[in-house]
């Protein structure tokens, strides 16, 4: 009867350390592999490494279609820019022109 006692006294002592534990392993779970963890942690740096290699290659874009845009205005209009344009989004080129092929 004494061990028993003996016994449920040393699981009442020790319950709040168990619980605390628990708890830290708990924690620790979460923290290597939660939405806010060190896995997800090390896939975000790879991700923005993409999206800034993405970014860079849309700002090159945007350049390339702004300058076109700029060349099509009527301020500053460039003919032959004009011509090129229509000629692209037409697929089609009068009879009488000639293609001349000058040496560089």
């Amino acid at each position: 009867m004494i061990r028993s006692m003996d016994r449920l006294w040393r699981i009442r002592r020790s319950w709040p350390l168990l619980a605390i534990c628990a708890f830290y392993i708990y924690l620790a779970f979460h923290a290597l592999s939660g939405s806010q963890g060190l896995m997800s942690w090390v896939d975000y740096k790879t991700d923005i490494e993409r999206l800034n290699r993405e970014l860079t290659e849309i700002r090159t874009v945007k350049a390339d279609l702004e300058f076109q845009t700029h060349a099509l205005r009527a301020d500053s209009l460039n003919r032959d820019q004009l011509d090129v344009k229509a000629r692209e989004k037409a697929f089609v080129s009068h009879p009488n022109d000639l293609t001349i092929w000058l040496d560089p």
